[in-house]
């Protein structure tokens, strides 16, 4: 047998072998993070997960990577990106003039700045406003490659009708569970009013929504809103529900500078290296990205832990497992090889 069949044999069966570890190092790692997670009785679980870059991958020493991730309070484990309807109130009441603009000019910025914080490469957008009934703007668009024509969309919301907002979680759940949808991602609503209407409508919808498969409707109320019918609806939806008394928060609210939409205190990173950092950067639906990692030879572990607004926690970690490229792995047995020949050589 030629010393390439027998190096390229060994370089085979070492890629199998890591990856039967990577597979039980990320069964143990989910467990870990809905298991821990569960310590709130009374609040939704905390989720933590790893949406990329793939365990399963063949990684390269030297090779520089950016693992990224979500952390939220309603037990999502994340899937491959998201598929996300911004359900947004455009009743009468928006054009209510506060801190020098319109609801629904506070209502545009705040939803461009969620929009322009999020993964672009892992992301769609479709954009719904409601007001007596439910319009789409906006189809479920990849940000990577349309984002403009969301944000164009959110600058169209207008102000006038009433506030029917089981009809723009109808109409969004018909977008986010139609053939717009990319298979694995986490499908998810983010309803915002400055008002109500019926809550018994509303939670049908959203419990309707659920069992179409969309995983998370989380709401905000602006002021004036029903807090008890947007809490209703975020309890239904399996999301978290959140008060926005102060409309001159809302950017900051939205594309998590100042708070999320998820329910997520904060987000702790060890990398690879050791290297502990300390509140890394989530945007407002708790996506997080990590700075550059260099693959170090065998398994690269990388480990996050996210807290909840009240201090519970989960932990998720990611494993990638990187070897020499082929070429130089042949060489080095190439080179293990001569060394030995020359020892037996000289024994002899």
């Amino acid at each position: 047998m030629h010393l390439q069949e027998v190096c390229s044999k060994q370089f085979n069966k070492r890629i199998k072998k890591m990856k039967k570890i990577i597979k039980h190092w990320l069964a143990v790692s989910t467990l870990v993070s809905v298991g821990l997670g569960m310590s709130g009785a009374a609040q939704a679980a905390v989720a933590v997960s790893w949406t990329g870059p793939s365990p399963f991958a063949t990684y390269s020493v030297g090779e520089v990577v950016n693992p990224f991730g979500n952390a939220n309070a309603s037990g999502i484990i994340g899937g491959t990106g998201l598929d996300l309807a911004l359900v947004l109130d455009s009743s009468g009441s928006m054009g209510t003039i506060s801190s020098g603009k319109s609801r629904n000019a506070w209502l545009e910025e705040a939803s461009a700045a969620l929009v322009n914080a999020l993964p672009v490469d892992s992301t769609s957008v479709a954009v719904i406003d409601f007001d007596s009934d439910a319009l789409l703007l906006q189809g479920l668009t990849p940000l990577s490659s349309g984002s403009a024509a969301v944000l164009s969309a959110i600058t169209a919301i207008d102000a006038s009708g009433g506030t029917a907002i089981n009809a723009g979680i109808n109409r969004a759940s018909t977008e986010l569970t139609g053939t717009n949808h990319t298979d694995g991602r986490t499908q998810m609503m983010v309803v915002v009013s400055d008002g109500g209407s019926s809550r018994t409508a509303a939670e049908t919808s959203a419990i309707s929504a659920l069992s179409l498969g969309v995983d998370a409707i989380h709401t905000v109320g602006i002021p004036g809103h029903n807090v008890l019918t947007m809490q209703t609806i975020a309890t239904a939806g399996n999301g978290i529900y959140t008060n926005a008394s102060d409309l001159t928060s809302l950017i900051d609210l939205f594309n998590g500078t100042s708070g999320n939409l998820v329910g997520i205190d904060h987000v702790d990173v060890t990398m690879n290296n050791g290297l502990f950092i300390d509140h890394i950067a989530i945007d407002g639906l708790g996506n997080f990205i990590l700075p550059n990692a260099t693959l170090f030879f065998g398994d690269n572990v990388f480990t996050a832990v996210a807290y909840d607004t009240l201090g519970n926690s989960a932990t998720a970690q990611l494993i990638l497992t990187a070897v020499p490229e082929p070429s130089t792995y042949a060489m080095l047995v190439l080179g293990l090889a001569l060394v030995g020949w020359a020892s037996n050589r000289r024994a002899a």
